[in-house]
């Protein structure tokens, strides 16, 4: 993706903190020359209702919201916005609330609210790679199985295969606990863990055939 987001990319912002809102105006109009003032809620509910009628890119989301705290918020917008990008943040820089955010599917989430145009331009980008990256094929062939795979045998390939992903989610989960979150090894820790939730996907596919 190119270092600036199309003029047609709408945001929405769910904030009810007036000065955090235009704060996030601010630094996305410095970070985004082309981008359109973003749309602006002050509650979850106002949030999804929007969403209901209409389709957005991204949506920054605080985690502490009149009507909604924590993980809970982010499950309700992924659940209404599937094709959007979703960037979770708190004004508290909570590093725990943060990691449930992403537990819960957050694609991006904000360690502070006062990043540089740069590193805002970063995570927006890298939520929208990864929601871009998570999309999976809605049609798919006849699945061809290899002489030494019956498809008898797939139910307990996948559940071998989902015991090998748990561990790897564990460890993934203790790493993105004890790295820094501004240093690469955490991003990169980010990267295997969003790999093993589309693993965790494609192996659910093959238990069910």
């Amino acid at each position: 993706m190119s270092a600036s987001m199309s003029h047609s990319i709408p945001v929405l912002l769910i904030e009810p903190k007036e000065a955090l809102a235009q704060r996030f105006q601010d630094v996305l109009a410095k970070s985004f020359s082309a981008l359109p003032t973003p749309q602006v809620v002050s509650s979850l509910q106002e949030g999804l209702n929007y969403l209901g009628n209409r389709k957005v890119a991204v949506v920054l989301a605080d985690l502490v919201l009149p009507d909604r705290t924590g993980p809970d918020a982010v499950r309700l917008l992924r659940t209404a916005a599937p094709s959007s990008a979703v960037v979770a943040f708190t004004e508290t820089g909570d590093m725990a609330l943060l990691l449930e955010a992403v537990q819960a599917g957050a694609h991006e989430t904000l360690p502070n609210v006062l990043l540089s145009p740069p590193e805002f331009t970063f995570a927006i980008q890298s939520a929208l790679i990864r929601v871009s990256s998570s999309k999976m094929p809605t049609e798919v062939s006849q699945p061809c199985f290899p002489s030494a795979v019956s498809p008898t045998s797939l139910p307990k390939l996948a559940h071998d295969l989902n015991n090998v992903l748990t561990s790897i989610n564990g460890f993934t989960d203790i790493l993105l606990t004890r790295l820094p979150t501004d240093e690469a090894p955490h991003r990169c820790a980010e990267q295997i863990k969003d790999a093993c939730d589309r693993a965790a996907i494609l192996v659910r596919d093959l238990g069910s055939f």
